[in-house]
Order: structure tokens, then sequence, then C-alpha cells
């Protein structure tokens, strides 16, 4: 196992889960808002479809090129999205709808494939006979981390603006995507 990969990875989706859990109930929100639960509805589901497309495509590609790399661009990615999100109601129509589905689409998308990559590396750096505690400890974390958010941003909800979520969620995940920056590649490019 090489524990500084497994610790860089660890502390790096400590923060992206963090942030993530800060802005998922405002998104829910956001959504909501749009046109009520079909909005909702609609918009997670396109998430959730987008997420295994990115999931299928994405695994051959750090096959080839390298994990880091796509790991790096899929937290850049995400980045724009959640900057992206509360800025829609300033367009106008049919704009607003058409940019709230590309940024829908491009979420799920940064979504999955961060999803493959980081049990592709995670694969990479930990050893077989450890390897189900280690990614236990991984997610687990990153489950408890991403749920106190959530609680917390339910908490503070009424209180702060979406767009000021999106800023403090950014400046989490540019620290995050820092932490990435040194991560040592297990994949020959």
């Amino acid at each position: 196992m090489s524990a500084r990969g497994y610790q860089t990875i660890y502390f790096a989706n400590a923060l992206l889960s963090l942030a993530d859990g800060l802005y998922y109930p405002f998104l829910i929100a956001f959504l909501y808002e749009m046109d009520g639960i079909v909005a909702a509805g609609v918009g997670l589901g396109i998430i959730a479809i987008m997420d295994s497309v990115g999931t299928y495509f994405v695994g051959g590609w750090v096959d080839r090129y390298g994990r880091k790399p796509f790991l790096v661009a899929t937290a850049c990615l995400s980045v724009c999205v959640y900057l992206a999100y509360p800025l829609i109601p300033y367009l106008e129509q049919p704009w607003a709808y058409g940019a709230l589905l590309l940024v829908l689409v491009l979420d799920g998308l940064t979504d999955g494939s961060w999803d493959t990559i980081e049990a592709v590396y995670l694969g990479d750096v930990t050893r077989k006979a450890t390897r189900g505690r280690g990614m236990g400890n991984y997610w687990g974390a990153g489950g408890i981390i991403f749920g106190v958010a959530m609680i917390a941003a339910g908490l503070v909800g009424v209180q702060v603006s979406f767009m000021t979520v999106a800023w403090v969620v950014a400046a989490i995940y540019f620290l995050g995507i820092l932490v990435l920056l040194r991560l040592e590649e297990t994949q020959a490019v």
C-alpha cells in the first residue's frame, strides 16, 4: 500500500465530501423552487443517469491516461458546476432551462467519473490483504463528513444564500484540488 497516496486522496476526499454535503441541500431546494417536486425529481434523475454514464466511460480513459489528471479535472469541473447553478435564475427563458440541463448533465458526469477514478486509485494504493478495511475507512469517513455537512447546511440554510454557499464550496474544492495536485500517479501513462 502506498501510505502517502492513500493519505493524500483520503484528505482530498474529506474536503470534497465536506463541500458536497454543504451544497447538496441547497441544490435540492434550488431545484424544488424552480418547479416543485417535478424539477427536483427530474433534475436529480438526470444527475443520477449521467453519473452512470460518466462511470461507464471514464474507467478505460483512466487506464490509458492516468488517474491523477482525471481526479483533478473532475474536481475543477465540479467547481464550475457548483458556481453555475445559482447563476441560472439570472438567465432569460429558454436559456435558463437549457443552461440548467447542461449543468445537470455535467454535474452527473463529474460525479460518476470521480466515483470510478477514486475506486480505481484506492485499488492501486491499497494492499490486497487490507483493501477492504482501507476502502471501508475511506468511504465511511467520507460519508460521515458528507452527512454532518448536510445537517449543518440544513440548519443554516435559511440564513445563507445559495451563491454564498457556492463560493464557500468552491473555496473548499480549491483546497481539495491543491491536495490532489500532490497525489502520486499510480498508472503509467
